[in-house]
């Protein structure tokens, strides 16, 4: 990692310590030209209706405001490509396997997924329920 994007992640992290989590509205929220956060309202979903993500431009920052939720991992070295990138759109898709990391992110925790992450976010921990999260876009460069 670039000593530039530690500092753009430094930044972002302090930046959420400071505003208001629970009276950030919806939608998305341009902070720097390099930063913008999506705030979301969902209701998580049965494993099976995930799928695995990853991203090129952007490392994510996925932030709990009210809820839980699982977001399971897996190096994309290890799993199988499911649809090609989409340059537009900043995303790819990946197949399941069964041996990812599984975090559990509630109220004011996080994490941060980096392009070799591969992530598969909503995933409800006992049943569907409805969150409130949001997801910080740091351009890498």
């Amino acid at each position: 990692m670039t000593e530039e994007l530690q500092k753009r992640i430094d930044f972002a992290l302090d930046y959420l310590k400071k505003v208001n989590l629970k009276e950030m509205k919806l939608g998305k929220h341009e902070i720097k030209d390099w930063l913008y956060i999506n705030v979301q309202e969902y209701i998580t979903k049965n494993k099976s209706e995930c799928k695995f993500e990853s991203h090129k431009k952007y490392v994510d920052i996925q932030m709990m405001i009210d809820g839980i939720e699982a977001i399971e991992t897996s190096d994309i070295d290890k799993l199988e490509l499911e649809t090609a990138y989409d340059e537009d759109k900043d995303v790819m898709f990946w197949k399941q396997k069964s041996n990812q990391m599984r975090s559990v992110i509630s109220d004011g925790s996080y994490v941060i997924l980096y392009p070799q992450n591969a992530h598969m976010p909503c995933v409800a921990i006992d049943k569907p329920i409805k969150v409130k999260k949001l997801v910080a876009k740091v351009l890498i460069s």
